[in-house]
């Protein structure tokens, strides 16, 4: 009886392994939390002289959005210095329906967009220089 439990156990691995238990899976309905909607955003770069600021500026991005969880920002990989992609995920220490990011690094972008689960969700173009 154990050679027949363990035949089975093994073929179960095998057809695991293969993508044959996973095909099914590609049909369950997501469960996690949807992205929420976005209500405002803003960007900007603090280059006011001060103890502690970096010589090129903070760069500052705060998004709002339409939910009573905290969310946060956290650098995707760009393939352009112009162009800083933050990907908003839940959790985070913000304030909650708010997301945050700051970056020192040079250089700073032109533009930011922000993805939610792979989608572009919001893009800021606009972001003003404070000195």
């Amino acid at each position: 009886m154990d050679a027949a439990v363990d035949t089975m156990v093994r073929g179960a691995l095998l057809v695991a392994v293969t993508g044959g238990l996973l095909a099914g899976c590609a049909g369950l309905p997501f469960t996690g939390k949807s992205c929420p909607e976005i209500t405002d955003t803003s960007a900007w770069i603090n280059r006011m002289p001060g103890p502690g600021q970096p010589s090129g500026g903070k760069l500052h991005v705060v998004v709002r959005v339409d939910d009573d969880q905290p969310w946060m920002l956290s650098p995707a990989a760009t393939h352009s210095n112009d162009v800083l992609v933050l990907a908003l995920s839940e959790g985070g220490p913000s304030v909650p329906g708010t997301a945050a990011y700051q970056q020192s690094r040079k250089p700073l972008p032109q533009r930011i967009e922000v993805e939610c689960r792979g989608r572009t969700v919001a893009t800021i173009e606009k972001i003003t220089v404070a000195y």
